[in-house]
């Protein structure tokens, strides 16, 4: 190797080097600067969502068995998915509109909360409401 070979070498070798540390400090950093201020909610609605979509497994496989008995429960999980899931992503990016949509989405909570009560021995829609309950009560934390 000639010592215009090495010296390029080197001198890519180090500078590769730095890149990294610097770009590994610009993750450090960045993560301190933009903490998340909504993590519990964050939590909640993602909880909700999951027991939601559960729930509503069961509520359209009763619909496809021709029992409409939880069409009211069903509407509301819909419902219900759809505002957790918008307020998730909002809590998720420290959004101002965070507080204002949250105390919406307790009163969509509660609704389905007491709706899938009166299916407490099916164990998604127990699921659901628990989730709903902890979601709701998360929600007025910030009000």
């Amino acid at each position: 190797m000639e010592r215009r070979e090495f010296i390029a070498t080197a001198g890519a070798a180090a500078a590769l080097i730095s890149t990294r540390e610097v770009s590994a400090q610009g993750q450090t950093n960045t993560q301190d600067m933009h903490p998340p201020k909504y993590a519990a909610l964050e939590a909640a609605t993602a909880k909700c969502v999951a027991n939601g979509q559960d729930c509503l497994r069961h509520c359209l496989g009763m619909l496809s068995m021709k029992d409409t008995s939880m069409a009211t429960c069903t509407n509301s999980v819909i419902q219900l998915v759809a505002v957790c899931h918008a307020l998730q992503t909002l809590a998720s990016l420290n959004s101002t509109f965070t507080v204002a949509f949250a105390k919406n989405v307790a009163a969509v909570c509660d609704f389905c909360g007491q709706e899938n009560r009166k299916f407490n021995n099916i164990a998604e829609c127990r699921a659901c409401a628990d989730a709903c309950k902890a979601c709701a009560d998360e929600c007025r934390k910030l009000s």
